[in-house]
């Protein structure tokens, strides 16, 4: 696609909201008769194991599928680290986004035995129920993502009337001081069988109120991206000339080593002496403890089961919780590795395009042009090439309504007047790919330094209809959350693009989904290990639970090399978007 001029061209193009509709509606025929084969409803898979058969309550199962209509059987990796989180065993979980690690989780906390205890009190004996579970995760949407999804089990339980919510299960995020006031009340009142929320608002209402959370009763702790929330410092050889920056960087982690560290820390406080006592044991007692000749010490026999789940888990993170944490029983521990887990920087083995149905296109954007990166190879609707199965699949919600494009968006007065801090060809070329491509919903992961109220009212301006991500609010992410029945790739008049930063994505699976569009180099222009997992982070969003999408990233011509290295890594090779030109 050649550029007459900046995006003044682009309006212009599509002001017209009936041309608009046109053009999708022109270009979609082609796509959806593409996909006519793809469409048909597969048989279950073969041989799968069933919810009961891996310990789950068959009332709860029957409220899951009564729920979730689709999902009849487990994915492989829920079959596989299910059993060992409900046996008690501490996990390490690592598998591709969008294999249903964390809703597996959901499910099995929600099978956990109540914590409760017999409390005498002026000669009254009551029963005093204690939180459970306590799930850390980065942001609150994910928090939320959590609660949708067990709040719709409990409602389906087959029980009159359906347990009380807010004894199931409750969220703790900042929002504002609302989790110290509200959050924490709600505590006081009723303490809820699983507890999501962010490290930092769990911290803050431990200082408030230390006796209300009861940390150390635990059954078990849930850290969902473990790598984002426990930081650790890859190992480098201390020979080479950037040993002053590791040094630097391991100063700067030893003193502020994150909240979720502190926390767990203190939780697993006993765990971290009884492993200092125990790090010069020989290997043949750790053995026959572990195969019970050895009886394991008292004061380390209850302290809570520990999971920590991520896409990736590098090394320096497993070597970390081994060896260095204290954390973990480790004479009750297992690592699961999904057969399609992520590839760390050191392998090629695995093409995740082949492995999720998902297609990566890279677009190129200067003063002249938008064109595809060199290399791209033919077949957009590569995709599609892999068989769905809709039984892993959760349904669709009711067609949203339209929204106003008009709706002010803050600060919109300042920013006719300021400069745009995007480059417009790049905005351009993801106005264009999401008109023309996107039938219902489309991500777009902005660099964190971008302001993403910005980056709104410009796709706005050109006839986008673009909200920030939020999975409180409707418009803007809950009601794309909760599917009924429609499959994801039927078109609707007015599509939304979600928009968002790395940061807030993390975990989220909006099964309305088909297209992530990123916005530069992820984690920064630097290509590292983080780099990487932030792009398979974002890439993740869709092709969840065996449905296909595309990932398209718009970069600049200086950063084409280090797009190549971290398509390299992946061994991904991109795919040619069709309305842009070649390289």
């Amino acid at each position: 696609m050649k550029l007459t001029s900046s995006s003044t061209s682009f309006k212009q193009a599509f002001t017209s909201k009936s041309i608009r509709i046109a053009s999708k509606c022109t270009q979609r025929f082609a796509h959806a008769s593409s996909l006519a084969a793809a469409d048909v409803l597969h048989a279950p898979l073969q041989n799968s194991v069933s919810f009961e058969e891996l310990g789950l309550h068959p009332p709860i199962v029957t409220a899951l599928r009564r729920a979730f209509r689709n999902v009849i059987h487990p994915t492989e990796s829920q079959a596989q680290f299910i059993p060992a989180v409900l046996s008690g065993k501490d996990v390490l979980l690592r598998d591709l986004t969008g294999s249903g690690k964390s809703f597996g989780l959901a499910v099995a906390l929600l099978n956990k035995p109540r914590l409760r205890a017999k409390v005498t009190r002026e000669g009254r004996t009551n029963e005093h129920h204690y939180i459970t579970s306590l799930v850390l995760v980065p942001h609150r949407d994910l928090a939320y993502q959590y609660m949708h999804w067990i709040e719709r089990i409990v409602s389906c339980a087959a029980v009159d009337p359906p347990p009380d919510l807010e004894s199931v299960v409750q969220i703790l995020v900042r929002d504002g001081s609302t989790h110290l006031t509200e959050g924490l009340g709600r505590l006081q009142e009723n303490l809820p069988h699983i507890l999501i929320g962010t490290p930092q608002a769990v911290m803050d209402v431990w200082h408030k109120d230390r006796n209300v959370l009861q940390l150390q009763r635990l059954s078990i702790v849930v850290v969902d991206e473990a790598d984002y929330l426990v930081e650790t410092l890859p190992r480098k050889d201390p020979h080479k000339s950037f040993r002053p920056g590791v040094i630097r960087a391991a100063k700067k982690l030893l003193a502020h080593p994150g909240v979720t560290r502190e926390l767990l820390d203190m939780i697993y406080a006993k765990r971290r002496e009884l492993s200092e006592e125990h790090r010069d044991e020989p290997g043949l007692v750790q053995h026959q403890r572990r195969i019970g000749l050895k009886e394991t010490p008292s004061n380390a026999q209850h302290l809570p089961q520990l999971v920590m789940c991520s896409a990736t888990l590098r090394g320096h993170l497993r070597t970390h919780l081994f060896q260095e944490s204290g954390w973990l029983n480790k004479d009750n521990a297992v690592i699961f590795k999904g057969a399609n887990a992520a590839p760390t920087t050191k392998s090629k083995k695995i093409n995740v395009v082949g492995g999720t149905g998902v297609t990566h296109s890279v677009l190129v954007v200067s003063e002249e042009s938008i064109v595809n990166i060199k290399g791209a190879v033919s077949g957009t609707e590569a995709a599609r090439d892999q068989a769905l199965t809709p039984e892993l699949i959760f349904g669709t919600a009711e067609d949203p309504e339209a929204l106003d494009l008009d709706k002010n968006v803050a600060g919109s007065e300042r920013y006719e007047k300021t400069p745009s801090p995007f480059n417009p060809n790049a905005l351009e070329a993801i106005a264009t790919a999401f008109a023309v491509d996107v039938p219902r919903v489309g991500l777009l992961v902005l660099p964190a330094s971008a302001s993403i109220q910005r980056a709104i009212y410009e796709l706005r301006e050109m006839g986008v209809n673009a909200h920030g991500l939020d999975m409180v609010k409707d418009e803007k992410g809950k009601k794309h959350l909760l599917q009924l029945e429609r499959n994801a790739s039927e078109a609707e008049e007015n599509p939304t693009l979600l928009v968002s930063t790395l940061a807030t994505t993390r975990g989220i699976d909006l099964p309305e989904l088909s297209h992530v569009f990123i916005l530069g180099i992820p984690e920064g222009p630097k290509v590292c290990g983080r780099g990487v997992d932030g792009y398979l982070q974002m890439a993740g969003r869709v092709g969840r639970f065996g449905r296909g999408g595309k990932v398209i990233t718009v970069i600049e011509a200086s950063e084409e090399a280090k797009m190549e290295r971290i398509l390299n890594t992946i061994s991904v090779v991109p795919v040619r978007f069709s309305y842009f030109g070649p390289e």
